[in-house]
């Protein structure tokens, strides 16, 4: 037998007396976590402190933890309560009471480039939650900002399904682009229609030079931050499962005459030309046919979205998938969007982390026919959809134009395919104390493809398709944006400084082609490929997107003094290869101050005033938004000529823009004035700021001599804009016993004027409407302001033509026009400016309910001061289009009518541009109304799941307005033509009812 030595033995001892002692020194504790209304809290995070032990409450609230002795410290923390620590001083069970901490102070906001706390920020920054965001029901996220932030208009260019709204933040400061940019988990990007709101977890907006500089010349039109979700240290796996489904229906229809109204104005009108009324009786046609009921449906409108999230000290988790499946009000058209969201961190290795926030996004779509909107409006309501033969009915022997039914028919395939990957790739290393250096690798690849068929078909002589074709085009892009930023952030006694530099290099790039072929071999979908068209019908195109690349240079040092007197100073500069090779750098600084006097001994003894600071920001900001060929000159090889004497066709290229390589940045100087205010221990705040944006040096295309044998006018540097204005946001939360309750409004101030257009100050003329612009943008106008003839009424008989100046030919029942210039006679010199498409004020307010599980919350905004041009009513001459129910009210006759002038079908003066159809755009919008019950606690925690809630809930309920077209949002990304109406895709009204469940 062997004997162990006797060192070994006491090896073994030592070993394990050193055991025992250590399982002797741990200590169990249990306890269970509260709010301050007794209610249980699940989740909530509880460590040990100085150390990796810890656990999460239970369903009960409850929690077990093994800690090293009796008398450690563990820390609670939990998602908008105030964190504690708490000495055991020897105890084993606790009772643990958390209290929500107070947003104003503590809430934590994005920023470019990191977080600050919002008692902490010096510039004008707006937020939103994810909560407020899923109120609203759509398929672009930027929707359901509308109404949310001060200072930032969203205006629904479309109701197609998936299409993304109009934003302007802070007016309109430039001729180019003037939306702003986005920013998701750190990477830029012009669109967000790939988000889904449930992944969201914060949206913030930068609406100064302070808050935006440090994106230099991407930054001059507002800056738009979005956080998605990601998960928590220490969190046992969460899923969370939220979903809706619901009914849209057309906002509303247009008030037009029905058959025998149409038939009878048309015979009017042969009679005012002296012809012959086509329609014997009027009377047999009735109501005839409603071609809004032809073409609108109500649709299906669903979304779902599963999210799994946690974590341990190594990594933390956050992957959703979602489904968003939208049918459009109008036949035929679609969206459906499927992502995939994998949010993930890891901390393997001390002093180094590492991450990703990638998404991966497939969506298909099909859109309506061509000018459906407008031939339903316009079409001939004598005529049937479809006849008793089965044919589709002639609407252009009247109306000229195309039969809405057959449309549905026949072009109604327009299909489009996207694929998206996007997000990035990051890496944080922490060399020295207080030193974090961050590294991060963005990427957004897409390929979209678009296919669109028309078989052989004939409807009538005008409308009809003799051979079948078939169009398919191809879209992709490659982006890239490499980001290195060093931080570093200490605390010096009662002083704070965070320092911040980085340099940035970005690449975007792609290409589109496509081509078409007729006399496909089959009508039917297997057939829709070009190589089973005829090869002699090809036609193809290709065109290559300019590359665009960026370099900058960033710095950001943020001063705080006794959390009471607090500095900001930015500087950016940036290079882009889109301006000339002499101007192609630019330097963006910006400096801001605040004063948090609520830290002033003098505020310190009382209790109505519980937040005040005093905010002060000045920068400089640049816009790039031009095309990306504005500083090189652009070549086309299509041009043919023919030369010599045997009048050879030759082939060639020509110079079509001119360069110019002085061409540089446009500028923004920003300036704001803010406070902050908070009352009854911030159950009422008040955000306040006055702000100025001057832009100079608009690029804008300046006319040439057409002997210089360029056909596309240069890009310089010409054009100022002044936006200027007032933002102000109230809140105010309350509680009557068990009854909570919150009362909010907002609302943003707008002046817009062009102060020069450079020294040919060429104004800029757009919107051609019946051979006429219909805007002109000048200086000491609006951008975009509507421009025509002033009504001064109707000429009642001859007697009333004689007396006042006119131009020849005008009839009694014409309109009448001010002689502006008071020369005697009406000419194109008494065109004058009617007003602007810019709102004067926008706003919104909201309230809420809460008690006893149930909540009820509405949303409304609106827009005041803004004109629209009802263009659609204009549009006439080719044949005789439908007429809206106000032609009724027509003058026949002296005295019968001093608005309506006499029927018509087109012409001077009853239809060139004029205010008779500039309309007041201003409107109030129930923009949501929700109602939830949320299930009590002891209910869900014997369905062994956290939390659920389910709701019923509706969008654009209601909209007060005294425009007559489907929707007082008339919107254009092109800055010279907003507010004009040609007959759009309306919005919609939903009804839905979802469900929000975790476990």
């Amino acid at each position: 037998m062997n004997r162990i030595p006797t060192f070994r033995w006491l090896i073994l001892l030592l070993v394990s007396w050193l055991g025992f002692a250590s399982a002797w020194a741990q200590v169990t504790v249990t306890g269970k976590v509260v709010d301050a209304n007794a209610e249980t809290l699940i989740g909530v995070n509880v460590l040990v402190k100085n150390s990796t032990s810890g656990t999460i409450t239970d369903m009960d609230g409850s929690f077990t933890l093994e800690v090293p002795d009796a008398y450690a410290t563990l820390v609670f923390s939990y998602i908008g309560y105030t964190s504690q620590e708490i000495p055991l001083g020897g105890r084993t069970n606790l009772e643990v009471i958390l209290r929500e901490e107070s947003q104003l102070l503590n809430e934590v906001v994005v920023v470019g480039y990191g977080t600050q706390r919002k008692s902490d920020l010096t510039g004008s920054v707006g937020s939103v939650k994810s909560e407020e965001l899923q109120k609203i029901a759509a398929a672009n996220v930027t929707q359901a900002l509308q109404g949310k932030i001060a200072g930032v208009q969203v205006t629904s260019a479309s109701g197609r399904p998936g299409e993304g709204p109009v934003v302007r933040i802070r007016g309109t400061g430039t001729l180019n682009g003037a939306s702003p940019i986005y920013v998701v988990d750190g990477l830029i990007l012009d669109n967000i229609d790939f988000l889904n709101a449930a992944d969201i977890e914060s949206m913030e907006v930068l609406k100064d030079a302070s808050a935006a500089a440090i994106y230099g010349t991407r930054g001059a039109n507002g800056v738009v931050l979005i956080t998605t979700r990601k998960g928590s240290r220490g969190q046992r796996a969460r899923f969370n499962f939220s979903s809706y489904a619901g009914v849209q229906q057309v906002d509303r229809t247009l008030a037009l005459t029905n058959g025998t109204e149409y038939a009878q104005l048309v015979n009017e009108i042969a009679t005012n030309n002296n012809g012959r009324p086509p329609f014997a009786d009027p009377t047999i046609f009735g109501a005839g046919t409603n071609w809004q009921d032809v073409i609108f449906r109500d649709a299906m409108m669903q979304s779902y979205n599963l999210n799994v999230s946690g974590g341990s000290e190594a990594m933390t988790y956050s992957i959703s998938g979602d489904a968003f499946l939208q049918d459009g009000i109008i036949r035929s058209s679609y969206f459906n969007r499927y992502s995939l969201r994998i949010n993930n961190e890891y901390n393997l290795i001390k002093g180094l982390k590492f991450g990703h926030n990638v998404a991966f996004v497939n969506s298909n779509n099909n859109n309506e026919p061509g000018g459906i909107v407008f031939n339903a409006y316009a079409a001939d309501p004598t005529a049937p959809a479809v006849d008793d033969q089965g044919k589709f009915g002639n609407t252009s022997a009247n109306s000229n134009v195309s039969n809405p039914a057959a449309q549905l028919e026949y072009n109604a395939y327009n299909r489009g395919y996207g694929q998206q990957l996007t997000g990035n790739a990051y890496a944080e290393v922490y060399p020295l104390k207080d030193f974090t250096f961050r590294s991060s690798m963005g990427f957004n690849l897409f390929n979209n493809r678009s296919k669109s068929f028309e078989p052989q078909f004939f409807v009538n002589d005008k409308q009809q398709n003799p051979e079948s074709r078939l169009f398919v085009g191809y879209n992709r892009a490659n982006d890239w944006q490499w980001e290195n930023t060093v931080n570093f952030q200490r605390d010096f006694g009662k002083q704070r400084i965070n320092l911040l530099a980085g340099y940035t290099l970005q690449s975007r790039g792609g290409e589109s082609f496509g081509g078409s072929r007729n006399r496909l071999i089959g009508d039917t979908e297997d057939f829709y490929y070009l190589n089973a068209g005829d090869a002699q019908t090809a036609t193809n195109y290709s065109i290559g997107f300019t590359p665009e690349r960026y370099e900058s240079f960033l710095f950001r040092a943020n001063y705080a003094l006794r959390d009471k007197y607090l500095l900001t100073v930015s500087l950016r500069r940036d290079g882009s290869s889109k301006f000339g090779s002499e101007r192609r750098y630019g330097t963006f600084p910006s400096v801001a101050v605040a004063w948090r006097a609520i830290e002033e001994p003098f505020l310190k003894n009382q209790d109505l005033i519980t937040n005040l600071k005093i905010r002060a920001s000045w920068g400089r900001l640049g816009n790039d938004k031009i095309p990306s060929s504005a500083a090189v000159p652009t070549v086309t090889n299509n041009l043919s000529a023919v030369f010599g004497p045997d009048e050879a066709l030759v082939f060639g290229a020509s110079l079509i823009t001119l360069a110019n390589p002085f061409l540089q940045w446009e500028e923004t100087t920003s300036t704001n004035l803010g406070v902050d205010l908070g009352f009854l221990d911030n159950r009422l705040t008040l955000e306040l700021d006055y702000y100025q944006r001057q832009t100079k040096q608009i690029l804008v295309p300046v006319p040439i001599p057409d002997y210089v044998g360029s056909s596309g006018n240069p890009y310089v540097n010409a054009a100022d804009v002044l936006n200027r204005g007032i933002d102000f946001q109230l809140n105010y939360q309350g509680k009557i016993g068990k009854l909570g309750y919150s009362i909010g409004a907002l609302g943003s101030t707008v002046y817009n004027e062009v102060q020069s257009l450079g020294t040919t100050n060429n104004a800029l003329r757009d919107v051609s409407i019946n051979g006429e612009f219909a805007t002109l943008t000048n200086v000491g106008q609006a951008i975009g302001s509507f421009y025509g003839y002033q009504v001064a009424g109707i000429y009642q008989n001859a007697e009333d033509i004689a007396n006042h100046p006119n131009a020849s030919p005008v009839k009694p029942g014409d309109l009448r026009f001010a002689d502006i210039n008071n020369d005697g006679i009406i000419n194109t010199q008494d065109r004058t400016f009617l007003g602007s498409p810019i709102p004067k004020l926008i706003y919104g307010f909201n309230l809420g309910v809460d008690i006893a599980g149930f909540d009820f919350s509405a949303d409304f905004n609106g827009v005041s001061g803004n004109k629209i041009l009802n263009a659609k009513k204009m549009f006439r001459g080719f044949g005789i289009p439908n007429f809206e129910s106000s032609f009724l009210d027509r003058w026949t006759g002296a005295g019968s009518s001093t608005t309506e002038p006499r029927i018509t079908n087109g012409g001077y003066p009853n239809f060139v541009v004029s205010d008779h159809f500039l309309e007041d755009g201003s409107f109030l919008r129930l923009r949501s109304m929700q109602i939830g019950y949320t299930l009590p606690k002891a209910t869900t925690q014997r369905l062994g799941i956290s939390n659920l809630r389910v709701y019923v809930s509706g969008n654009n309920l209601f909209t007060w307005t005294d425009y007559s077209g489907y929707t007082p949002e008339v919107a254009s990304e092109n800055v010279l033509q907003v507010g004009v109406d040609r007959g759009i895709y309306p919005i919609a009204r939903t009804l839905l009812a979802g469900i929000n469940l975790s476990f």
